[in-house]
């Protein structure tokens, strides 16, 4: 699963190939938007679930991820929308307990900033939903509850560092922390209705069209 992460290199090498390296005290104008894709290894977390009576004990999985970004001023910073999809494997634990899979997918509105051209600090903003949807059994391929796509709040924040290879193609590595906010429908007072997972990310921007 996580060589999944390198599935991006045949394309970063091919971009690098032919991109213009940029030199100290190189200045270039900001594309009219950025289109990016990445890849990202996503760790364990676990969803209380009263409406179903179950826990959902998700494990590591590979997430893919795609935004459209427009630029806000010439200094790096960015706003656009994400989204993101990942197939996870979990122990859906009801009344019978099973391992099973589960979509787990995101839209994010996201506020991307970069510290300068080259290599640069990141630091990004998002919020939006959290979506999980088609939960089967992994033994007998049944349809379990929820049989409806269930979104949740979910807001996040990362972090890390990125490299300007030319004017209009770059790569981010960064760690993202997302939270999202389960309903508490037939919840104790103290089960959380909140979970949390992070992620190691790798992005690779391209700037579509100038100004």
């Amino acid at each position: 699963m996580r060589r999944s992460l390198f599935a991006l290199l045949p394309l970063v090498l091919a971009a690098d190939a032919g991109a213009q390296i940029i030199r100290p005290g190189m200045r270039f104008g900001e594309p009219s938007a950025w289109v990016s894709f990445g890849a990202a290894l996503t760790n364990t977390f676990d969803v209380h679930d009263g409406s179903t009576n179950s826990v959902w004990e998700f494990g590591e999985a590979t997430q893919y991820a795609v935004s459209l970004e427009k630029p806000l001023s010439g200094s790096g910073v960015t706003f656009g929308v994400r989204g993101t999809h990942a197939r996870v494997p979990l122990f859906y634990r009801g009344a019978v307990g099973t391992d099973a899979d589960a979509n787990v997918s995101q839209v994010m509105a996201v506020l991307h900033v970069a510290s300068g051209q080259g290599f640069h600090s990141v630091l990004e903003l998002s919020a939006g939903a959290t979506i999980f949807s088609n939960f089967r059994s992994r033994t007998t391929d049944a349809r379990l509850e929820p049989t409806s796509p269930d979104a949740d709040f979910a807001f996040a924040f990362a972090y890390g560092f990125g490299y300007n290879f030319s004017r209009t193609f770059a790569i981010d590595v960064v760690q993202d922390q997302s939270t999202s906010l389960h309903q508490k429908t037939g919840l104790s007072p103290n089960e959380a209705s909140s979970n949390r997972f992070t992620s190691t990310r790798i992005v690779a921007r391209f700037g579509l069209g100038g100004r």
